[in-house]
């Protein structure tokens, strides 16, 4: 469940207990031995030799949805390619219907919201009606894989038995598969495509640059998980007390740790606010955390944004925000960093 300065209030564990499972907490917030549990399984998910099999999928994908869009001079970036890329691709893992990722968004941002800690109390209660209906959905969805096991994760997450031979339960396997595999699976992701498109507007020298030498990709979609970090932050517990930069720490005492103040830390990146595609060890951020909580998704994300912007780059060359639209805003969150919308125009490359 989401922080918040006034708990979880009651009629929210209601809406849960009564139509659902109440969600536990996600393999990204949690603690031994919840935590080693669920990423025992989920790690398996998302190694380098199962991304590199899904990646023909990945960029099938990317260039459908360019293919689609091939007839429009001005998009809106977020809600045109940056949303449905990652979210097609999780929902071809999970075996779930692409037909139904409009729905799947609405539940994802009500999963989401609640852990910007800037929802009203009537948004939180309706996204916990909403992730209760989602949880309704991937029910069903269970009781099927039960009957008939197929190659995808829902298949996988029910089949997975622990080191102690044990199964997740109905409420873990909730949990699993709307927050730690469709909502982290996408959220994060679109955040990081969105942003870097914005990047690329204001710096069309790096578009260049990268035109010229494709091959720069890569070191590009390290700059723009370092310079936007769509996780800004994560709540950490001290473990120990002790002090940090004369502060005196208790044992319990809730942190906040700045993974995007991190990534443009002088002393670790020089000139830190600007792309830099010969940057040295360009992947020496940490937009995935670092140590037992980094991301298990992080290869998967790296190619989903690697391929959006292959795609993008080898049919356009030329992009520009469009003038009767408001400046980008981003999605209020002591979390995330999530561009609300992008209207841009684009310029296919001369070939």
């Amino acid at each position: 469940m989401a922080l918040a300065d006034d708990g979880i209030p009651q009629e929210i564990v209601d809406i849960y207990e009564s139509g659902g499972w109440l969600p536990l907490a996600s393999c990204s917030t949690s603690d031994p031995p919840q935590h080693t549990r669920v990423r025992g399984f989920l790690e398996k998910l998302f190694t380098a030799e199962r991304v590199r099999a899904a990646t023909p999928m990945i960029d099938e994908i990317a260039a459908t949805l360019l293919e689609d869009l091939a007839d429009k001079t001005e998009i809106e970036f977020v809600r045109d390619f940056a949303h449905p890329l990652p979210m097609m691709v999780i929902a071809d893992l999970l075996g779930v219907p692409r037909s139904d990722i409009a729905q799947f968004k609405v539940w994802s941002d009500a999963i989401v919201e609640p852990f910007s800690m800037m929802a009203s109390p009537e948004r939180r209660v309706e996204c916990a009606r909403l992730v209760v209906e989602m949880q309704g959905y991937f029910a069903e969805m269970v009781a099927e894989r039960r009957r008939r096991p197929r190659d995808d994760l829902i298949s996988e997450a029910i089949a997975h038995r622990d080191s102690e031979g044990n199964a997740f339960s109905m409420q873990e396997l909730m949990t699993i598969i709307t927050i730690d595999l469709l909502a982290s699976g996408n959220e994060t992701t679109t955040a990081a495509i969105g942003s870097g498109m914005k990047l690329l507007i204001e710096e069309p020298a790096v578009v260049s640059e990268i035109v010229s030498d494709p091959a720069l990709i890569p070191v590009l979609t390290e700059e723009v998980l370092r310079l936007e970090s769509p996780a800004q932050g994560m709540f950490r517990r001290c473990a120990h007390a002790g002090t940090l930069a004369g502060v005196e720490l208790a044992e319990g005492d809730l942190l906040n740790i700045r993974f995007g103040a991190a990534n443009r830390d002088r002393d670790q990146f020089p000139d830190p606010d600007r792309i830099d595609l010969r940057r040295t060890k360009p992947g020496s951020h940490l937009a995935f955390g670092m140590g037992r909580h980094v991301c298990v998704g992080a290869a998967l994300a790296r190619q989903e944004i690697t391929s959006a912007f292959n795609a993008l780059l080898h049919r356009y060359d030329h992009f520009w925000l469009l003038p009767d639209h408001s400046a980008p805003a981003y999605q209020p969150s002591l979390f995330g960093r999530n561009l609300l919308a992008l209207h841009m125009g684009w310029a296919p490359r001369s070939r």
